[in-house]
């Protein structure tokens, strides 16, 4: 069967010119990120999932292989290939993925942490003791022939086993670790959470940044940045002084590369803000999802295309890939399709939150070190970031914090779980916490955020993109209810309880049913996986996993397998009758 001519318009597209571009490709290998070879294979849609090629092992040097590939497009056209052929010369010189691994059980894994003796529900215990041995089906260790001879791989090497989320995500990826560690931990399984720690310090070293994940097309983008709080989570749990004195230079180091390669300043009246962005520049279509990039492009002129894939990439750094948090029309508004993704032209209210996170816990981490002049340094910054966040983000009419569009020079006022970071990440003065939380609560209040049987979602637009509506992702269930459970707000604590019902309830259900965890859910209805995107729903999974510990732990004495909707919906018998009326008329 001859594969369809895209045409030499598309052809273009897909053998950009770098040169004229003047960005590098996501990487420097001619098979993984770059090239004839790649395009031909993935065009032709050889595997459900462009993910799949990318990630196979080949059997003998790339040289040898190009030169193979090029031998064949010499007897026949590039073109005019069939598919057979490529699928023949794929299964000549690639093995399947999964090579890289070799079989590992975590070492400092056993059967009773503590964590499950705090769940009073039976069937909640059984359920947490089922997620603690999850970690040793998610366990991986990388073989040393990745190390020496890393030309055959597009895995990156990292020297300590290590968790990773599940399904497709079969290699390690950044900020899901996040949460990944925060479950270890109260697994009791601080040197694997150690390990990972140690991996992502290894990366600094070698990139100067932490790729988005664990392969060569990753590496020129990022993810957000949590390696302090994994640090953190890690010395609040071990008082390990000694492994943060050692590494706190490269802490520095990445706080230091998110400032110089990923902030711009904004002018908000006299003042003049230095805020944070997602911005990946690095040419052509996503290795992982070629044959999606290039269609998607086919319409556009040339350089739209180089943009749109710059963008894409851009959104893909952020971890919400995607979402119409990153749409941009024409006019400048907020809206439009996956065409209309725009991301480096948002600052994002979370990742100024985290980073205004990071500076609160370098200057902590600093302070108890002994280094006074750094100490200062960070506090400054921190200063800096809350009036800046402050004076950028902060809504006066809506209450409550939005993204900042760079074109328009205004805010994106629509509805983002991320809206509310900087209530978790602690970004305003701290005097001003109590007014935060209540302003909060009704903002959740009058978008009816509460009534949803099965979490919060991440938008209220139901773009068909998987960081829109109807999906709800734990990280951000975990952001929005560890923010209201830390405030001074008796009410802030309440709903805070009630959403870790509804969270822990919709999962423990769809567990039952499936004998799965899911990386992202479904809040409409009577629940389900979540859908949408570019790939199906993914099992494991690691930060839903961790998510579900943490509010074990947090509530365990409290939550019940039992809830009903009565429970669920009954908002009034959380907050007082007209206690919000009464504290924002």
């Amino acid at each position: 069967m001859v594969l369809e001519s895209w045409g030499l318009l598309v052809v273009a597209f897909c053998l950009f010119d770098e040169s004229a571009m003047r960005l590098p490709p996501p990487c420097d290998s001619h098979i993984y990120c770059t090239g004839e070879l790649l395009h031909q294979v993935q065009m032709a849609k050889l595997f459900d999932d462009d993910k799949h090629f990318v990630d196979m092992k080949l059997k003998m040097n790339p040289d040898v292989i190009l030169e193979a590939f090029r031998n064949l497009t010499s007897a026949s056209p590039a073109t005019d290939l069939t598919k057979k052929q490529l699928q023949l010369f794929v299964q000549a010189y690639f093995d399947a993925p999964g090579q890289e691994f070799e079989k590992w059980t975590p070492g400092d894994w056993h059967d009773h942490p503590r964590v499950l003796q705090r769940i009073s529900d039976q069937q909640l215990r059984l359920w947490a003791t089922e997620l603690h041995a999850l970690w040793k089906s998610l366990g991986r260790k990388i073989k040393l022939d990745v190390q020496s001879h890393p030309e055959l791989y597009s895995q990156i090497y990292v020297p300590k086993p290590l968790i990773v989320p599940g399904g497709r995500f079969r290699e390690y990826y950044y900020w899901d670790s996040y949460w990944i560690i925060r479950g270890l931990l109260l697994s009791e399984m601080s040197e694997t959470a150690k390990g990972m720690i140690e991996n992502f310090l290894y990366l600094i070293q070698r990139f100067d940044l932490i790729p988005n994940g664990g392969r060569v097309y990753y590496e020129r983008r990022s993810q957000p940045p949590f390696l302090v709080l994994m640090m953190e989570s890690y010395i609040n749990a071990t008082n390990d002084r000694t492994f943060l004195m050692q590494n706190i230079d490269l802490l520095d180091k990445e706080y230091e590369f998110w400032m110089r390669n990923r902030s711009v300043p904004v002018n908000m009246g006299r003042k003049t803000h230095h805020l944070n962005r997602y911005i990946v520049e690095a040419a052509g279509p996503r290795p992982e999802s070629y044959s999606k990039d290039v269609d998607l492009v086919q319409s556009l002129t040339e350089v739209a295309q180089g943009d749109l894939w710059v963008e894409l990439k851009t959104g893909a750094e952020s971890g919400w890939d995607f979402s119409s948090r990153w749409f941009i029309d024409p006019s400048g508004e907020n809206s439009g399709t996956l065409k209309d993704t725009k991301t480096k032209h948002i600052l994002p209210v979370d990742l100024n939150s985290f980073l205004c996170k990071n500076e609160r816990i370098l200057a902590s981490f600093h302070k108890k070190l002994g280094n006074s002049v750094k100490a200062k340094y960070y506090e400054d910054a921190l200063n800096r970031r809350i009036d800046a966040v402050r004076d950028v983000f902060w809504d006066k009419t809506q209450r409550i914090w939005f993204d900042y569009n760079l074109i328009s020079n205004r805010s994106n006022t629509a509805f983002y779980a991320s809206n509310l970071a900087p209530i978790w990440a602690e970004c305003f003065a701290e005097q001003e916490q109590g007014e935060m939380v209540d302003m909060m609560i009704r903002y959740l209040e009058d978008q009816q955020l509460l009534w949803y049987r099965n979490g919060i979602p991440t938008s209220l637009v139901a773009s068909g993109e998987q960081w829109d509506y109807p999906n709800a992702w734990p990280p951000l269930q975990q952001i929005i209810i560890e923010g209201l459970a830390k405030s001074n707000s008796e009410i802030g604590q309440r709903i805070a309880f009630q959403q870790a019902q509804k969270w822990i309830h919709s999962n423990w259900v769809l567990y039952k049913k499936h004998q799965a965890m899911f990386e992202k859910y479904d809040v409409s209805g009577d629940g389900k996986p979540g859908g949408g995107g570019e790939y199906d729903v993914q099992v494991g999974f690691g930060w839903t996993n961790g998510v579900a510990l943490q509010l074990l732990d947090q509530y365990g004495d409290h939550l019940t397998s039992g809830v009903d909707d009565r429970t669920c919906f009954s908002l009034l018998a959380v907050l007082p009758a007209g206690f919000l009326l009464s504290q924002f008329q």
